[in-house]
Order: C-alpha cells, then structure tokens, then sequence
C-alpha cells in the first residue's frame, strides 16, 4: 500500500485504483471477498463520495482486515457509479449487480433518491441492501422485504428537534425550503409538515428550489418578508448550505433546524460557515465521551491529519457501518443472501458509534434515543445540551 499522494485524502487511498484490498494483515488471509461499492462517484456530489470512500470506507477496511477480515478472509470493495441525481442507468447497473449470484449484499448506494429507484428491483432479486446514508421518510415500509437502513428518519427524530426548538428556544414561526426533485427533501418536506401542525408551530413561508439551482433571491426575499423565528431547511448538504448562505447575506438570521443533513461537511463548507449554531440530529456527536466514539475521531484525526477537526455525519456513519457489515456477515451462518439478511435480524443491542443498534425487520435501525446535535466551531458536530 502506498502512502504518497498529493492532498491528505488521497494519502488515504490505495493505489489500485478503484480497488481497497488489505491483505497485507496476519489476521485476514486467503482469497478476499470482494463486494461492490455503490456511491456517487460523478455528478453534483462527486466530491461527497469521495470523501466518504476515502475518510470512511478506507480505514474501516484496513480495521475490519487487521482484526481477522471477513471469517478470515480479507474484506474488500470495489467502487461502482449510481449516476445521481439520474436514476435510470443505475438501475440497469443494479440489476446487473442482482444477476451475479457471486454478490452476497449489496452495501452503499447513497442518497434516499437511489434508494428508492431499485426498490422494485431488490424485490424481485432477493438481495439484502445495507444503505447507511439514506435519510429521507419512505412509504414503503415493507422496505422491499430485505433493505435495511442505518440513519436516523425524520418521523422518529425531527418531532424531538422541533419540540425541543419550541420548548428550548420559543420557536413559533417557522420558514421552510425543500429541494422539489430530490424525493429525500420531497418526503421529509411532507412529514415536517404534519409535525409543525402537530406541534402548533406556524408555517410563514415555503420554498422550493431545485437541483442545480444557485440563485435563490425569490425564495430569500420571501422568507425575509415573512420574519421568521426559525428556518428548516431540508436539503442535500450542499444545497443547504447554499441556501443558508443567501438568507444570511441578505440579513435573516432565525435560528437554523434541520435533519441528518445539518451533519454533512458540505453544509459547513458551502455556507462558508454560516451553518454555526445550525440544530438537527445525527447518528453521532462528536463531543460524545464514550470511547468507541472518541477511538474513531483519534483515528480519523490522525488519517486526515486535521487535529482540530472531526469527521462529518457521513463518513462517520460509513466508517461505523462497515463494522456493522463485518458483524452481520461474521456472524452469518454462510456468506448467502439469505444467511445475511436472517443475521441482520439477529442483530440486538451492537454497541456501535451511534449507540447501541438493533434490527427487527427491514428497514429502519432502532437506536435508544436520538442524538440531537448543533454545529459548532469549524463544522464539528457537537451533542445539543
């Protein structure tokens, strides 16, 4: 493995170049079980994959390797493009994936949009999915019959953040922008909705803006007419930032909410760091004491070489859930799709990164409460006291 690259990612990666293979470890030897990695790896959040299979997918591998690898075999992934925000070349490629028998699981796949485009597909194939950055709400609950999801959803989180906005911070006034076509901002726009009625916090204004779009001036000038006390934004990480940015620059300076998103570097970096002080929920805190959160920032830290730094929601729910993976497939009967998707549901009370998990069916993980989270200095992810 070589460790000369240019930047401090790329002192991450290997030099095969689409390939993470680590069998240079005692532990982990034999023939390797090589698993596709779906991501996005082109398009608007090309950087975002990047950084996730770099900061996140890298290291893990080289931990999972050096504590035995994958019932002793070295674990090992491959990249593969899911095109987003398009879907329908992604769908031929997973379908591809499907045929090939040899493919026990498919684990990554990204934005929820992705997500929900193979759901028909994994009906019809019968492969487990393990998608640890899907965020959004999803009708169907059912979830295929065997994909199974690691963040936090806003049906069981954002109702906290909201409620606590309310009681904490006295939010009466809400204004809302949702991406309109991207389903993830589509959904969680629908359930912010019914919450903040719920909740009896009154809507002012809603915008939408879409994919690609970079000037909001209509959106701001609304929200700015309508004086909120507080924003929800519900976005990709990038566009949230872009957005924020523009309402600050023109002077609206309601307190932020947000969801799983408000963890995402993007947000931090595109709002030129305007997100400070923004509030949501993530599946990790970065102030958290525990050991196996504070053992994952040392190593990141020391990977990335950025010591006042710590890892974003994303990478760090990659990194976590690739410990996941290893749990299911080592503790798997065989290395079948069938054999997999029965361990996930064996899986009870993981101590992981983001507290202690459990799987009871497909779909949703159940975690003993929501880590609610406000962005502080340089974009660190801290608990909301």
């Amino acid at each position: 493995m070589t460790r000369s690259c240019a930047s401090h990612l790329k002192a991450l990666c290997l030099v095969a170049a689409l390939t993470i293979s680590m069998p240079v470890f005692a532990q982990a030897k034999g023939e390797a079980l090589r698993l596709p990695f779906p991501y996005v790896f082109s398009g608007p959040l090309v950087e975002f994959g990047e950084r996730v299979w770099n900061e996140g997918i890298v290291p893990a591998v080289e931990v999972i390797n050096r504590d035995g690898g994958i019932k002793g075999r070295p674990l090992e992934f491959y990249k593969v493009d899911v095109r987003f925000p398009d879907t329908a070349q992604w769908i031929t490629e997973f379908r591809r994936l499907c045929e090939n028998k040899d493919i026990p699981i498919i684990f990554g796949v990204g934005p929820t949009k992705s997500v929900v485009a193979i759901y028909e597909e994994t009906k019809k194939c019968g492969i487990p999915v393990f998608a640890p950055s899907s965020t959004g709400a999803w009708s169907e609950k059912d979830y295929a019959g065997g994909i199974f999801r690691y963040q936090p959803t806003p049906e069981g989180t954002l109702p906290v953040v909201l409620r606590e906005g309310k009681a904490r911070n006295g939010l009466k006034r809400i204004a809302l922008t949702y991406t309109v076509d991207d389903e993830y901002a589509v959904y969680n726009y629908k359930v912010a909705q019914k919450i903040l009625k719920d909740l009896g916090i009154e809507i002012v204004s809603e915008q939408s803006i879409r994919t690609k779009e970079t000037n909001f001036a209509s959106q701001v000038s609304a929200i700015r007419a309508a004086r909120p006390d507080g924003l929800l934004l519900l976005h990709q990480p990038g566009d949230m930032g872009t957005v924020l940015l523009q309402l600050r620059e023109r002077g609206v300076n309601a307190q932020v909410y947000g969801d799983a998103n408000v963890g995402g570097a993007d947000f931090w970096r595109l709002s030129n760091g305007q997100a400070k002080g923004a509030i949501g929920y993530s599946l990790y805190s970065a102030t958290d004491p525990r050991p196996i959160v504070q053992n994952w920032v040392k190593l990141w830290r020391a990977k990335t070489k950025r010591p006042n730094d710590a890892p974003d929601g994303f990478v760090t729910a990659y990194y976590d859930s690739v410990m996941v993976l290893a749990h299911v497939l080592n503790t798997a009967s065989a290395l079948t799709r069938e054999a997999i998707r029965d361990s996930f549901l064996h899986v009870k009370d993981l101590e992981t990164i983001s507290g202690t998990v459990t799987w009871t069916a497909p779909g949703e993980v159940t975690r003993a409460k929501p880590v609610l989270v406000q962005i502080g200095d340089g974009g660190i992810i801290k608990t909301w006291p």
